[in-house]
């Protein structure tokens, strides 16, 4: 089963957010790891001011996953890593990893689906980081905060770097996996994410007006997409 391959499974979800928390917990409970020891949920944090990232919310996520990866290095064994508004496909159950790899896609948007490795890539709802990478990752990011930390050459060279922001933490992902091409990376389409209301971006029309009618369009497009992935 693919969950066997991992040691600890992290779900990164703020504190406040006892709603995502919940449908994170039924979620697992579809797949046996209801009370797993291997589950548990990392507190994430929000960041008021933007500060070198092009967002607030951008900066507490990034922040948030290098403290995450930074605990889970020192732990040992490969990691799980969710997002807590993270759903897996049925497909999930009968995929296996292969025996190397060091990073690990379990969904994601891509600009060239066709060459993945070299793509851009958003997304980070299910990340799977071997012992070596989630180290090496957790010290990138970290270095990266420097505002003297150079940019990626392809970035730069695309058009998709603006001098003094920090890339979000998907975008350094891209630049981590150039910088180390050494690093295997792995990728599948067995995870979506949930439509939920978001810290990140601002609120929808429905979100201002009507918070309850929100939250229902919301379940009826999660089980459309559950039905249909």
């Amino acid at each position: 089963m693919f969950f066997d391959t991992f040691r600890s499974i992290r779900i990164l979800n703020l504190p406040h957010r006892a709603d995502r928390r919940a449908e994170m917990l039924a979620e697992l409970r579809k797949f046996g790891l209801d009370g797993d020891p291997r589950v548990s949920f990392f507190p994430g944090s929000i960041a008021k001011e933007k500060g070198s990232f092009a967002t607030p919310g951008e900066n507490g996520c990034y922040h948030s996953h290098m403290a995450l990866l930074k605990d889970a290095a020192s732990s040992g064994g490969p990691v799980l890593v969710l997002e807590d508004d993270c759903d897996f496909t049925p497909e999930t159950t009968s995929y296996e990893l292969p025996a190397e790899w060091d990073i690990f896609y379990g969904g994601y948007q891509a600009d060239e689906p066709d060459d993945l490795i070299n793509s851009n890539i958003i997304g980070a709802h299910c990340m799977g980081y071997s012992p070596k990478a989630a180290k090496m990752l957790a010290d990138y990011l970290d270095s990266a905060l420097d505002p003297d930390f150079p940019p990626d050459a392809t970035a730069l060279a695309q058009g998709h770097y603006s001098p003094g922001v920090k890339p979000p933490f998907d975008g350094a992902i891209v630049w981590f996996r150039r910088a180390h091409p050494e690093l295997k990376t792995v990728f599948a389409q067995i995870a979506i994410q949930r439509s939920s209301r978001s810290d990140i971006a601002e609120g929808t029309f429905l979100d201002r007006v009507s918070p309850s009618l929100a939250g229902v369009a919301r379940k009826a497009k999660n089980w459309v997409r559950r039905r249909f992935a």
